[in-house]
């Protein structure tokens, strides 16, 4: 069986996170996938962080959405100045080739990035929502495009597995194996979020071996190489 190991945040460790040499690193390493977060600037421009402020990444205590996307583009990591901010046509054009956009927003702007991403060629582009009516406006906008269940609690997951979502993501406090069957049961596929909240991306060997055994179809993490050595070390 085929287990997806999807780096969280495109793999923060050798480089800052979410820049375009963290994601090909993490593609050296092995990764199937990179995850980016998407935001809107005021001009509405789609660029990549995480949070909606930018000053854990960059440095600036700022929203993204109360900037134009020039201010956006000329931050710089405050981990590493040598790493500029990333726009999504800088990742689109960047030579990767499989991608999960998770989209750190909701409502009618998905229509924009459906669109901008149908349009974009040469790779695999999935996109992360957060509610079942974000998934069905996708597939309206999109049909080709995948599209991946970020739900915001558990208690969405029937309405999820009742709309056009190709995976739901579940927190790995949440995994059991029932709960995988019945992902399962309805056509779609399982990718667990590694680590609790205050630890996102981290996980114990034990439970990456316990959720590829349950069936599994993937993990969020963001040790690629740890994962990959767990993993072929049975």
């Amino acid at each position: 069986m085929s287990f997806t190991l999807i780096a969280h945040r495109s793999g923060p460790g050798v480089y800052p996170e979410q820049t375009i040499a963290s994601a090909r690193r993490a593609m050296e390493d092995g990764a199937d996938l990179v995850e980016m977060d998407v935001q809107y600037t005021r001009d509405g421009i789609p660029v990549i962080c995480h949070d909606p402020n930018t000053l854990r990444m960059f440095g600036a205590d700022r929203l993204v959405r109360d900037m134009d996307y020039r201010d956006f583009m000329a931050l710089r990591h405050a981990s590493d100045p040598a790493y500029s901010s990333h726009s999504l046509d800088d990742i689109l054009s960047s030579g990767l080739s499989a991608v999960l956009f998770h989209c750190k927003f909701t409502g009618a702007i998905l229509e924009d990035l459906a669109k901008r991403l149908a349009a974009a060629e040469g790779g695999r582009w999935i996109i992360g929502v957060q509610r079942p009516e974000d998934a069905v406006c996708v597939k309206k906008n999109a049909p080709g495009l995948e599209v991946l269940s970020f739900m915001e609690s558990e208690s969405l997951l029937d309405q999820f597995l009742d709309g056009p979502a190709d995976f739901i993501r579940l927190w790995e406090g949440w995994v059991t194996e029932e709960k995988i069957k019945k992902v399962h049961d309805a056509g779609k596929k399982v990718w667990i979020m590694a680590g609790p909240p205050e630890n996102v991306g981290y996980t114990s060997a034990e439970n990456l071996l316990s959720w590829r055994k349950m069936g599994a179809d993937g993990v969020l993490v963001n040790d690629i190489p740890w994962a990959r050595k767990v993993l072929g070390s049975v």
